[in-house]
Protein backbone atom coordinates (compact mmCIF):
# COMPACT_ATOMS: atom_id res chain seq x y z
CA UNK A 1 0.00 0.00 0.00
CA UNK A 2 1.47 3.34 -1.11
CA UNK A 3 0.44 6.34 0.98
CA UNK A 4 1.23 10.01 1.56
CA UNK A 5 1.16 11.56 5.01
CA UNK A 6 1.39 15.25 5.87
CA UNK A 7 3.92 16.31 8.47
CA UNK A 8 4.68 19.95 9.31
CA UNK A 9 3.86 21.33 5.90
CA UNK A 10 5.19 18.63 3.60
CA UNK A 11 4.00 15.29 2.31
CA UNK A 12 6.00 12.13 2.90
CA UNK A 13 5.54 9.05 0.76
CA UNK A 14 5.74 5.60 2.31
CA UNK A 15 4.87 2.03 1.39
CA UNK A 16 3.32 -0.33 3.92
CA UNK A 17 3.37 -4.07 3.31
CA UNK A 18 0.89 -5.27 5.92
CA UNK A 19 1.61 -8.40 7.89
CA UNK A 20 0.33 -7.48 11.36
CA UNK A 21 1.15 -10.78 13.06
CA UNK A 22 4.85 -10.41 12.19
CA UNK A 23 7.49 -8.04 13.59
CA UNK A 24 7.74 -4.63 11.90
CA UNK A 25 10.76 -3.62 9.83
CA UNK A 26 11.45 -0.04 8.76
CA UNK A 27 13.56 0.54 5.63
CA UNK A 28 15.50 3.82 5.28
CA UNK A 29 17.44 4.62 2.11
CA UNK A 30 20.53 6.73 1.58
CA UNK A 31 21.31 10.16 0.11
CA UNK A 32 20.16 10.62 -3.54
CA UNK A 33 18.29 7.29 -3.37
CA UNK A 34 14.73 6.20 -2.53
CA UNK A 35 12.75 3.15 -1.44
CA UNK A 36 13.44 1.80 -4.94
CA UNK A 37 16.86 0.63 -3.70
CA UNK A 38 15.09 -2.01 -1.56
CA UNK A 39 12.99 -3.50 -4.36
CA UNK A 40 15.02 -6.76 -4.38
CA UNK A 41 14.98 -7.09 -0.60
CA UNK A 42 11.29 -6.43 0.04
CA UNK A 43 9.92 -9.60 -1.67
CA UNK A 44 12.40 -11.69 0.32
CA UNK A 45 11.06 -10.38 3.64
CA UNK A 46 7.31 -9.96 3.15
CA UNK A 47 6.41 -13.33 4.66
CA UNK A 48 8.42 -12.77 7.83
CA UNK A 49 8.01 -9.03 8.46
CA UNK A 50 5.56 -6.21 8.22
CA UNK A 51 7.49 -3.70 6.11
CA UNK A 52 7.42 0.10 6.12
CA UNK A 53 9.60 1.80 3.48
CA UNK A 54 9.83 5.61 3.61
CA UNK A 55 10.97 8.05 0.94
CA UNK A 56 12.98 10.46 3.07
CA UNK A 57 12.21 14.01 1.84
CA UNK A 58 13.07 15.36 -0.66
CA UNK A 59 13.78 12.00 -2.31
CA UNK A 60 11.59 9.48 -4.07
CA UNK A 61 7.94 10.47 -4.24
CA UNK A 62 8.05 12.72 -1.16
CA UNK A 63 7.65 16.49 -1.45
CA UNK A 64 10.53 18.54 -2.83
CA UNK A 65 10.03 21.79 -0.93
CA UNK A 66 13.09 23.71 0.17
CA UNK A 67 11.22 25.47 2.98
CA UNK A 68 11.16 22.14 4.85
CA UNK A 69 13.63 21.28 7.57
CA UNK A 70 15.98 18.49 6.52
CA UNK A 71 17.90 17.93 9.75
CA UNK A 72 18.37 14.39 11.01
CA UNK A 73 16.37 15.11 14.16
CA UNK A 74 13.45 16.48 12.13
CA UNK A 75 13.53 13.35 9.97
CA UNK A 76 13.51 11.16 13.08
CA UNK A 77 10.48 13.02 14.44
CA UNK A 78 8.66 12.63 11.12
CA UNK A 79 9.35 8.88 11.16
CA UNK A 80 8.09 8.66 14.74
CA UNK A 81 4.93 10.47 13.60
CA UNK A 82 4.40 7.99 10.75
CA UNK A 83 4.90 4.97 13.00
CA UNK A 84 2.53 6.43 15.58
CA UNK A 85 -0.11 6.96 12.90
CA UNK A 86 0.26 3.27 11.97
CA UNK A 87 0.10 2.21 15.65
CA UNK A 88 3.54 0.62 15.40
CA UNK A 89 5.41 0.64 18.71
CA UNK A 90 8.32 -1.76 18.26
CA UNK A 91 10.51 -1.76 15.20
CA UNK A 92 13.65 -3.17 13.63
CA UNK A 93 15.35 -0.64 11.37
CA UNK A 94 17.48 -1.23 8.32
CA UNK A 95 19.28 1.92 7.17
CA UNK A 96 21.69 2.45 4.31
CA UNK A 97 24.32 5.23 4.28
CA UNK A 98 22.48 8.43 5.33
CA UNK A 99 19.56 6.18 6.33
CA UNK A 100 21.96 4.33 8.62
CA UNK A 101 22.77 7.53 10.50
CA UNK A 102 19.05 8.31 10.77
CA UNK A 103 18.50 4.78 12.13
CA UNK A 104 21.20 5.38 14.76
CA UNK A 105 19.59 8.67 15.73
CA UNK A 106 16.20 7.01 16.01
CA UNK A 107 17.66 4.44 18.41
CA UNK A 108 19.38 7.27 20.30
CA UNK A 109 16.11 9.18 20.77
CA UNK A 110 13.74 6.21 21.13
CA UNK A 111 15.82 3.37 22.62
CA UNK A 112 12.82 1.46 23.98
CA UNK A 113 11.14 1.32 20.57
CA UNK A 114 13.99 -0.13 18.47
CA UNK A 115 14.62 -3.85 18.78
CA UNK A 116 17.52 -4.19 16.33
CA UNK A 117 19.53 -2.01 13.97
CA UNK A 118 20.74 -3.21 10.59
CA UNK A 119 23.25 -0.65 9.34
CA UNK A 120 24.44 -0.87 5.73
CA UNK A 121 27.54 1.30 5.20
CA UNK A 122 26.10 3.91 7.59
CA UNK A 123 27.23 7.51 7.50
CA UNK A 124 29.46 7.90 10.56
CA UNK A 125 31.66 10.54 12.21
CA UNK A 126 30.87 13.31 9.70
CA UNK A 127 31.00 16.76 11.28
CA UNK A 128 28.88 19.79 10.45
CA UNK A 129 30.70 22.68 8.76
CA UNK A 130 28.68 25.82 9.68
CA UNK A 131 30.77 28.25 7.62
CA UNK A 132 30.62 26.10 4.46
CA UNK A 133 26.89 25.47 5.00
CA UNK A 134 26.09 29.18 5.28
CA UNK A 135 28.16 29.99 2.20
CA UNK A 136 26.43 27.33 0.11
CA UNK A 137 22.94 28.12 1.40
CA UNK A 138 23.13 31.88 0.78
CA UNK A 139 24.72 31.59 -2.67
CA UNK A 140 21.85 31.97 -5.16
CA UNK A 141 23.84 30.02 -7.77
CA UNK A 142 24.25 26.95 -5.57
CA UNK A 143 21.19 25.04 -6.93
CA UNK A 144 22.41 25.65 -10.50
CA UNK A 145 25.91 24.51 -9.57
CA UNK A 146 24.51 21.36 -7.93
CA UNK A 147 22.46 20.66 -11.07
CA UNK A 148 25.48 21.04 -13.33
CA UNK A 149 27.74 18.91 -11.12
CA UNK A 150 25.24 16.04 -11.03
CA UNK A 151 24.59 16.38 -14.75
CA UNK A 152 28.33 16.28 -15.48
CA UNK A 153 28.90 13.26 -13.23
CA UNK A 154 25.87 11.43 -14.61
CA UNK A 155 23.70 8.83 -12.90
CA UNK A 156 25.49 5.95 -14.62
CA UNK A 157 28.88 7.05 -13.29
CA UNK A 158 27.43 7.60 -9.80
CA UNK A 159 26.03 4.06 -9.84
CA UNK A 160 29.34 2.68 -11.13
CA UNK A 161 31.14 4.36 -8.24
CA UNK A 162 28.58 2.95 -5.79
CA UNK A 163 28.66 -0.66 -6.99
CA UNK A 164 31.34 -3.29 -7.47
CA UNK A 165 29.53 -5.11 -10.28
CA UNK A 166 28.90 -2.86 -13.30
CA UNK A 167 26.74 -5.51 -14.95
CA UNK A 168 24.14 -5.09 -12.19
CA UNK A 169 23.32 -1.65 -13.60
CA UNK A 170 20.27 -2.00 -15.84
CA UNK A 171 18.27 0.43 -17.95
CA UNK A 172 15.45 0.20 -15.40
CA UNK A 173 17.88 1.15 -12.60
CA UNK A 174 19.18 4.11 -14.57
CA UNK A 175 15.63 5.29 -15.25
CA UNK A 176 14.58 5.16 -11.59
CA UNK A 177 17.76 6.61 -10.12
CA UNK A 178 17.71 9.40 -12.68
CA UNK A 179 14.03 10.28 -12.23
CA UNK A 180 14.36 12.54 -9.13
CA UNK A 181 16.93 14.75 -10.84
CA UNK A 182 14.57 15.54 -13.70
CA UNK A 183 12.54 17.60 -11.21
CA UNK A 184 14.33 20.95 -10.84
CA UNK A 185 12.75 21.48 -7.41
CA UNK A 186 15.15 18.97 -5.89
CA UNK A 187 18.28 21.10 -6.39
CA UNK A 188 17.37 23.88 -3.91
CA UNK A 189 16.46 21.08 -1.51
CA UNK A 190 19.90 19.50 -1.85
CA UNK A 191 21.45 22.83 -0.89
CA UNK A 192 19.07 23.11 2.05
CA UNK A 193 20.13 19.64 3.19
CA UNK A 194 23.75 20.83 3.36
CA UNK A 195 22.63 23.80 5.43
CA UNK A 196 20.46 21.73 7.79
CA UNK A 197 23.01 18.93 8.22
CA UNK A 198 23.71 18.40 11.92
CA UNK A 199 26.72 16.18 11.72
CA UNK A 200 26.63 12.54 12.75
CA UNK A 201 26.24 11.29 16.31
CA UNK A 202 29.31 11.86 18.45
CA UNK A 203 31.33 9.06 20.03
CA UNK A 204 29.73 9.81 23.41
CA UNK A 205 26.23 9.67 21.92
CA UNK A 206 26.97 6.42 20.10
CA UNK A 207 28.12 4.83 23.36
CA UNK A 208 24.68 5.36 24.88
CA UNK A 209 23.04 3.15 22.23
CA UNK A 210 22.41 -0.31 23.68
CA UNK A 211 20.32 -1.59 20.75
CA UNK A 212 21.75 -4.77 19.15
CA UNK A 213 23.35 -3.62 15.90
CA UNK A 214 24.37 -5.58 12.83
CA UNK A 215 26.76 -3.53 10.70
CA UNK A 216 27.42 -4.64 7.12
CA UNK A 217 29.91 -2.97 4.77
CA UNK A 218 31.09 -3.57 1.23
CA UNK A 219 34.83 -4.19 1.00
CA UNK A 220 34.99 -2.11 -2.18
CA UNK A 221 32.89 0.81 -0.94
CA UNK A 222 34.25 3.95 -2.64
CA UNK A 223 31.74 6.28 -0.97
CA UNK A 224 32.25 5.45 2.72
CA UNK A 225 35.36 3.26 3.22
CA UNK A 226 34.73 0.01 5.09
CA UNK A 227 37.53 0.82 7.57
CA UNK A 228 35.09 3.23 9.24
CA UNK A 229 33.05 0.20 10.25
CA UNK A 230 35.79 -1.00 12.59
CA UNK A 231 35.79 2.40 14.27
CA UNK A 232 31.99 2.50 14.53
CA UNK A 233 31.60 -0.81 16.36
CA UNK A 234 34.09 0.39 18.99
CA UNK A 235 31.37 2.75 20.20
CA UNK A 236 28.30 0.52 19.77
CA UNK A 237 28.32 -1.78 22.79
CA UNK A 238 26.25 -4.59 21.25
CA UNK A 239 27.36 -4.72 17.63
CA UNK A 240 28.93 -6.95 14.99
CA UNK A 241 30.62 -6.02 11.72
CA UNK A 242 30.62 -8.03 8.50
CA UNK A 243 32.70 -6.97 5.49
CA UNK A 244 31.31 -8.35 2.22
CA UNK A 245 33.80 -9.11 -0.52
CA UNK A 246 33.03 -8.07 -4.11
CA UNK A 247 30.51 -5.50 -2.88
CA UNK A 248 30.41 -1.72 -3.11
CA UNK A 249 28.36 0.97 -1.37
CA UNK A 250 24.89 -0.04 -2.62
CA UNK A 251 24.70 -3.24 -0.58
CA UNK A 252 20.93 -3.63 -1.00
CA UNK A 253 21.43 -3.77 -4.77
CA UNK A 254 24.33 -6.25 -4.71
CA UNK A 255 23.64 -8.48 -1.69
CA UNK A 256 19.87 -8.57 -0.97
CA UNK A 257 19.84 -12.32 -0.30
CA UNK A 258 22.63 -12.03 2.27
CA UNK A 259 20.83 -9.18 4.05
CA UNK A 260 17.55 -11.12 4.04
CA UNK A 261 19.24 -14.18 5.52
CA UNK A 262 20.76 -12.12 8.33
CA UNK A 263 17.38 -10.54 9.07
CA UNK A 264 15.75 -13.98 9.22
CA UNK A 265 18.19 -14.99 11.95
CA UNK A 266 17.15 -12.19 14.35
CA UNK A 267 15.48 -13.42 17.51
CA UNK A 268 12.46 -11.28 18.39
Amino acid sequence: MNSMISYQGHHIHYSLYKNPTKPSLLLLHGFLASTYCYRHLIPLLQKDYQLIAIDIPPFGKSDKINTCLFSYDHTVESIFFILESLSIKNITIIGHSMGGQIALRYAFHYPNQVEHLFLLSPSSFMKKSPLFSRFIYHNRLSPLIAHQLLKRKGVYEMLRQSMYHDHFITKDMLKHYKEPFLDKRIYPCLIKILNDHQGDLSEDELQTIQTPSTVIWGKYDEIIPHEIGYELIRFLSDSTLTILDYTGHLISEEAPYYIAQRLMNIKH
